[in-house]
């Protein structure tokens, strides 16, 4: 038996312009679910909360709401201090900011959020609540909300819908599409929807094949069939087939018949589309010069403080090894990016020392996106400085899903998410053999983060990123580095070993 009914939508269409951003029929909610709203950038599921929390009128249709909401928003509106519940900051950790005037992007996360749970209402919206959390503050915030009954989450942290939610709802092209259970789940019945593709769409090409083969088997009967007897004239054919209705022509009228009634079925047959398929790629990662030291990078007794006052690092030494992808992680301020900068030298050491070996040759990727030509196309941005031959720069761009009208637009009017993709396949075919990036998968939709992912997973060099990301570093990392309390650590244990020892 169902729960009691909170919220439901109908004949929801919403247009921003032209273009029609949402058109589904129906949307349910009842207490004791908690959806997740998945899907790319742009799809609409900022747009969607709006409108099931009543702050945006739909073009068509109606929301009909059983309760008053909470709506959690991705960017700061402002917390009213009189509105906090002293155990609710307390258990987010921002009990002594509360009255002050400026907080960090995490800390203002952290009081939103607070201020969420002080509101004791039994339907909250969450628009991205792990803005500018680190690992220990999504944790916490993890904990938090399974205290909650009902909600309806956007989120980019796949690790966070998994533990949270009851049913996933996909946006795509204005529809809806609903799939019981958490992101694995959907992610699973999504694949097998694929394979069930698979199947028809080969079942469709063999019987096809078969159906051809028939028609023209039965034509070529037909037609030797009809061939006139030796020395008779066509006119002499006809007259012999008026007079005698001869059996040898009713034959070969039935087998045209026939492949007639053969060749209606092809036409009527329900064409299958092929699935799309994953282009693969193969660089010749050789053409890097690729290092073959066992160990790359090595920090030993290095200590770093900044001018403005702050010790980061006291005596820490590390290794990063060939062939290997390092996660650093670690609590916000912990000196994550700075230990980045060190390795990239970007800031002199008061003392110890950071050796990267000769043959290293680093690729960043910078928060600017100066390497990018805004008056070039993506692929001429591409070739540009690419050690790989065009055919390998396309697939590359393709798996980033960057599609073949993409690839001839001008870099300058890309999105964000499209720029970042872009840089990213510049580092896959330039000269780089050990990338370090910070926080990759900034701004990137859940199927550009997965796309990263597999092909991380597939890179020959050494990469080192910084992440908060538990999906994202579960599967991509061999190796985790940990800074905390002025040292770096490496973790001797795999990336589950070291997630389930902190959930444990």
């Amino acid at each position: 038996m169902r729960e009691k009914l909170l919220l439901k939508a109908e004949n929801i269409v919403v247009s921003f312009g032209e273009q029609k951003v949402l058109d589904f029929d129906r949307l349910v909610v009842y207490q004791g679910e908690r959806i997740g709203l998945v899907g790319a950038n742009g799809a609409g599921k900022t747009t969607l909360l709006r409108v099931l929390s009543g702050e945006l009128e739909p073009d068509a249709g109606t929301v009909k709401l059983m309760c008053e909401p909470h709506f959690f928003r991705q960017f700061s509106e402002g917390v009213d201090p009189f509105a906090l519940d002293g155990k609710e900051t307390k258990a987010m950790r921002v009990q002594d900011k509360v009255w002050q005037e400026q907080v960090s992007g995490g800390e203002d996360t952290r009081m939103r959020l607070a201020w969420m749970f002080s509101s004791g209402k039994s339907l909250v919206f969450l628009d991205e609540p792990t803005a500018n959390l680190d690992m220990k503050g999504i944790e916490l915030l993890k904990k938090k909300l399974l205290e909650l009954e009902t909600m309806v989450i956007v989120s980019h942290d796949r690790a966070l819908l998994n533990a949270l939610c009851t049913r996933i709802v996909e946006v795509q092209d204005g529809g809806l599409s609903d799939y019981e259970g958490n992101y694995d789940d959907y992610t699973r019945l999504r694949e097998a929807a694929v394979q069930r593709q698979w199947t028809e769409y080969e079942n469709y090409t063999s019987e096809k094949r078969r159906l051809e083969k028939v028609y023209l088997q039965k034509k070529k009967k037909a037609a030797s069939i009809e061939k006139l007897p030796k020395g008779m004239t066509p006119r002499e054919a006809r007259l012999r087939n008026l007079v005698s209705k001869h059996p040898k022509d009713a034959k070969a009228g039935k087998m045209e018949a026939s492949a007639k009634n053969v060749l209606e079925r092809l036409e009527h047959m329900e064409v299958r589309e092929k699935p799309r398929e994953q282009p693969r790629m193969c660089p010749d990662f050789r053409l890097t010069d690729p290092p073959e030291n066992a160990v790359v990078i090595r920090g030993e007794g290095v200590c770093f403080s900044y001018e403005s006052g702050g010790e980061i690092f006291k005596d820490a030494s590390f290794q990063i090894r060939n062939r290997s992808r390092v996660a650093v992680v670690g609590e916000n301020g912990a000196g994550k990016t700075t230990l980045l900068k060190l390795i990239r030298r970007e800031y002199p050491l008061e003392k110890g020392s950071i050796y990267v070996v000769p043959k290293a040759s680093m690729g960043l990727l910078d928060q600017d996106m100066a390497q990018i030509d805004y008056g070039k196309t993506v692929l001429e941005n591409v070739m540009e400085d690419s050690v790989q031959n065009e055919s390998i720069a396309r697939t590359i761009l393709a798996r980033l899903l960057l599609s073949a009208q993409d690839m001839h637009k001008k870099a300058a009017v890309l999105s964000g998410g499209e720029r970042i993709k872009l840089a990213f396949a510049k580092l896959f075919v330039g000269r780089a053999n050990l990338l370090i990036l910070d926080e990759p998968t900034n701004y990137l939709d859940i199927p550009s983060v997965e796309a990263l992912e597999e092909m991380f997973s597939e890179y020959e060099g050494v990469l080192v990123f910084v992440s908060h990301d538990e999906a994202f570093i579960r599967a991509c990392a061999t190796e985790i580095l940990e800074v905390k309390d002025g040292k770096v650590q490496n973790y001797l244990g795999t990336p589950e070993e070291f997630f389930e020892g902190r959930s444990g």
